[in-house]
């Protein structure tokens, strides 16, 4: 079952599962939990309830929450990324200027999936997900269709070298932010454009 259909098809009941299917149906439960109540709601036994299955049944692949929680986010992950990757497939070439509006396509992007899932952006942002110390997602792919950006960005002659070695810093945290902000209603939401065009003028130093 792929990461798009966890994360949008509710679960359905059943009294009996193929192999693999039960799985994919606890994930389905823990997604749309998350969507209605929220990350804090989410429980191992509420996930059962909704499949219909004994809470022994989920320990059997969950051993506990954070083992839930971290399969959960990397399907999450996984599905922003081809979002994201899909989105940068309608702007070929190999210009500056297409280097350019992928590089805010993908904050764009970025962005929408946030807004349209503020639940799941929560836990995976709000301190739910267990990452590891200065961990940056780097082998993400959606991570890594940032470093791709950006050195494109260089490749073209957009950014220096000095600024492409803080490129997915000041990328991601600009647009985490942004976003974040914007989830929670401290910033309307018109403010991300203005975010990209600060981020877009600091990163090439001003040049249009």
């Amino acid at each position: 079952m792929s990461s798009s259909n966890v994360l949008r098809s509710k679960p359905s009941q059943r009294d009996s599962y193929h192999h693999g299917d039960l799985k994919a149906a606890l994930l389905q439960a823990a997604a749309e939990l998350v969507r209605e109540n929220g990350p804090d709601h989410l429980s191992l036994r509420t996930v059962a309830t909704m499949v219909g299955v004994s809470p022994s049944a989920v320990y059997h692949y969950f051993p506990d929450k954070d083992f839930l929680v971290k399969e959960l986010g990397d399907q999450i992950f996984a599905r922003m990324a081809v979002m994201q990757q899909e989105a940068l497939s309608q702007i070929p070439g190999k210009s500056s200027r297409a280097a350019r509006l992928r590089f805010r396509e993908l904050g764009r992007t970025y962005f929408r999936w946030a807004n349209s899932e503020p639940n799941l952006f929560r836990l995976m942002f709000g301190g739910f997900c267990k990452v590891e110390k200065g961990g940056l997602h780097q082998d993400e792919d959606s991570f890594l269709t940032l470093t791709k950006c950006l050195d494109d960005l260089l490749a073209t002659g957009v950014i220096t070298p000095a600024m492409r070695k803080y490129g997915e810093l000041v990328a991601w945290s600009a647009v985490q932010g942004a976003s974040n902000l914007i989830i929670e209603g401290l910033l309307p939401e018109e403010a991300f454009e203005d975010l990209l065009d600060g981020l877009e003028l600091a990163m090439w130093g001003g040049a249009k």
